[in-house]
Parts: C-alpha cells; structure tokens; sequence
C-alpha cells in the first residue's frame, strides 16, 4: 500500500512539475509598441514584464510617450536606449521620463551634446540616478527572455546612431536610429563575413523616416516586415519614394506611422502579429 502511495505521489509531482514548466513557458511575452511621435522615434519594447524604451521623440512629443508608459503604469525601465543625441529622437524624454523612478541602464553611441535638449535630458537622467553610457559592439543584455545585442556604436557622421539586434525565440528585430549609407554598408559587411549562412531578420525600423536605403542592405537582412516612423506631409519628403519603391519590389510588408498611428507587433518566438492604432 505504501509503495502504491508513493508511486501515487511521485507521478503527481512529475505532473505539477510538468504543468509548471508549461505554464511558465506559456506565460512569455513579447511586444513592441512603435509610438506615433510624428518626425521622430520612439519605441517600447515588453519582454515577461522587462521594458526598454528606444527614443522619446521631439519636444513635442513628450506627453504623447508620457502617455504610453502611464497606460501600463511603467516606473521602472531596464534599458534606455538613445539611438543619437537629436532633438526628434531625445527631445520628448525630459517630460516622458517625469515619473520613471529607476532606469537600470542608458545607453547611447554618444555621452555628450553641446544643445540644450540634451541638457534638459541629462539633467532628467541625473534625477532618476542614471548616466549615458556607450556600449561596446557586441555587448548583449537580457530583457526577460530577449536578448539585445549592440550592433553599431559609431558617432563619426552626422546621423550615426546606434544600432540594436533585438532577439525573441526565432524572431529579430533591429533598430537601426537615422544611420546613413556607410552605416549601412558597415552592417551589410558585418552579417555577410560573420555567417555562412544568410542572416534574416524579421523587422527592421527602417533608418532615418525612410530615408535613402541602399538596395544591399535590404537584400542581405531579408526582411519580412518594415516600419517607418515620420510625421504626415513632413518638409524632408520622408519616407523617399525610391525607399518605398525598393520595399515593395522586395516584397517587404510595410507599416508607418503617418499612415497607421501607434504600430504594434507581438511575437511568440516565431510568428509575427500587428494591431494599428488607425
């Protein structure tokens, strides 16, 4: 009898254990939420509970990403990442961050900017206890179960910004901030000498407003999906016809923010969904 009850018991753990492990499994998320911040950036990423935020807009834009973190009652960010020190990429954090309390990590491809919006944004930063930091190439942080990994650092032209790989399950991302041509061709460079093997990414926030890509970049990446964050009738012609003609001819889904509003995408490690705000 004893023997049967134990046998009993053993098998019920094993089911628990089981059920545990499933549920736990299960219970994973992954989101990105690209914010309508018309000419500008701005990005929340979600992993089991783990945020990091990538840009915050213009000035104008700050109670727009304010409202986006106050919707999910956010306090505390794991990552801030400032693709560049540019005022439609930084200009809104002073007044988005007001009731952040912590930020574990802010990160950027430069710590220092003569302007008064980025002297508005150190001083927000040195409230909550945080500093700007440039992260070597290749340095990869968790967030939940997703990794980022640091792509591009590099500060030397006007719009080089850093770049982001962003991995959940089978699926990536990469935020790409306003980089140019040689940024890209420095990217292209990379993933064809580092595989043997072609390197697809899922989606790619599309440099700078849909700015000039060339053609490489979108050939080596493969993307499935892209998005384009630019204000409607903007008076830099963003995103370029020849960008959106390149898109379509290689059969890459596009989504912008003029046209949609707030874009998001949820992944379960291998399939891609997208609601739009319009």
């Amino acid at each position: 009898m004893r023997k049967k009850c134990s046998a009993v018991i053993i098998l019920l753990s094993i089911i628990l254990c089981l059920c545990s492990c499933s549920g736990s499994k299960s219970s994973s998320y992954f989101s990105i939420q690209f914010i309508d911040v018309g000419q500008g950036d701005a990005a929340l990423v979600e992993c089991d509970g783990h945020r990091m935020l990538i840009d915050g807009g213009d000035t104008t834009a700050g109670d727009k990403v304010y409202s986006a973190l106050e919707d999910k009652q956010i306090r505390r960010l794991d990552i801030l990442a400032l693709s560049h020190l540019h005022k439609d990429h930084i200009g809104g954090l002073p007044s988005a961050l007001k009731n952040i309390t912590k930020i574990d990590l802010t990160i950027s491809n430069s710590t220092d900017d003569n302007k008064d919006v980025f002297r508005n944004l150190e001083s927000e930063l040195n409230q909550i206890g945080s500093s700007i930091k440039v992260p070597p190439i290749g340095k990869k942080y968790s967030l939940g179960s997703a990794s980022v990994v640091v792509v591009d650092t590099a500060a030397n032209e006007d719009n080089d910004s850093l770049v982001l790989l962003i991995t959940y399950g089978d699926t990536r991302f990469l935020f790409t901030g306003d980089i140019g041509e040689n940024a890209q061709r420095r990217i292209v460079s990379k993933y064809e000498n580092e595989s043997n093997k072609p390197f697809k990414v899922d989606l790619i926030k599309m440099p700078h407003h849909g700015s000039k890509v060339i053609i490489r970049f979108i050939d080596i990446l493969m993307p499935d999906y892209a998005v384009i964050s630019a204000a409607s009738s903007n008076l830099y012609g963003h995103p370029y016809t020849e960008t959106l003609d390149m898109l379509e001819q290689a059969k890459v889904k596009l989504y912008r923010t003029d046209q949609c509003g707030d874009i998001t995408v949820k992944s379960d490690g291998k399939r891609l969904s997208f609601t739009t705000e319009k």
